[in-house]
């Protein structure tokens, strides 16, 4: 019985060190991820690859990508048709099966003397990957101007497949210790295997977790996009206008600034004119009766 159960707790410790050994070896190998959120973009198949031809990916003028990309995008546009420019977008999402996974609405004043009140939303877009290209190709059509775009890749070719063969490593190390704790026979024999259990399926499903996590967004692109109403929208944005081009927009900027100044000042008038009229019927009857007052004087 000694003996039977001293192999168990050999076995045990034999399983647990192993499975360290070989998650050491797995970080060590896993350059594609650093544990702070940071993926790089090399990968070690392109590298083989290229020093069997004798040449390096940057010598070969083209980066090589995994399977496993993360992409994203992000985009500002302004419109003066901001409800038809958020319609639209709206269509876009459910005519390519994606969803808005958040968006937030608020207001905001352009400046330049205008007091009035724009619309600014800011959507965070989950567009699937197949769909991405017909997306933003679609999103060519709206009724706004693009003022920014960035598109980026994130390949994560390389840490996905050293998380795989940790799951798996972890799965068989689950199967052994289920086995084991099967044959123990003694309390102390299965508490021991029990918390050894315990700890590789607590570290499997975390690794888990991170591979579901990588799915989600391989699968579904996050698209970023800002929409902002402006009143009126500049034909020319690029650097290094002439001075009359300069002096042109200033003009229409500044005429602009007037126009709405005036509205904002007739508007004014308008929420003030029942004061304006109970402030005058005050005065007149004031000056009605100081009037009287001193004619009998």
């Amino acid at each position: 019985m000694k003996l039977k159960r001293s192999i168990l707790l050999v076995v045990v410790f034999l399983l647990t060190a192993c499975a360290s050994e070989s998650d050491g070896d797995m970080r060590d190998k896993s350059t594609g991820y650093d544990g702070g959120g940071t993926v790089m973009t090399e990968d070690s198949a392109d590298m083989e690859m290229a020093a069997e031809i004798g040449e390096s990916p940057e010598s070969s003028g083209e980066r090589l990508i995994g399977e496993k990309v993360i992409r994203t995008a992000n985009m500002d546009f302004e419109t003066v048709e901001y409800t038809e420019t958020v319609t639209y977008i709206r269509e876009l999402v459910t005519r390519h099966d994606a969803f808005i996974e958040h968006s937030y609405e608020s207001s905001h004043t352009p400046g330049g003397g205008a007091s009035r009140q724009y619309r600014m939303i800011d959507y965070t877009l989950r567009v699937p990957t197949e769909h991405l290209t017909a997306f933003l190709n679609d999103l060519e059509g709206v009724q706004a101007q693009k003022i920014s775009e960035q598109i980026g890749t994130e390949d994560v070719t390389q840490f996905y497949r050293d998380t795989e063969s940790r799951v798996q490593v972890l799965e068989n190390k689950e199967e052994r210790l289920n086995e084991l704790l099967d044959r123990a026979e003694t309390i102390e024999e299965i508490i021991q295997i029990e918390d050894s259990l315990n700890e590789t399926i607590a570290e499997r499903e975390s690794l888990q977790s991170q591979l579901d996590y990588f799915d989600d967004l391989i699968d579904y692109t996050v698209v970023r996009m800002t929409i902002t109403e402006r009143p009126r929208i500049s034909g020319d944005r690029e650097e290094g206008l002439s001075f009359l081009r300069r002096v042109q927009e200033a003009l229409t900027d500044s005429f602009f600034a007037f126009y709405y100044i005036v509205q904002d000042i007739i508007i004014f008038f308008i929420y003030a004119f029942p004061y304006i009229l109970v402030l005058g019927l005050i005065g007149l009857v004031i000056w009605l009766v100081a009037k009287r007052f001193k004619r009998r004087n």
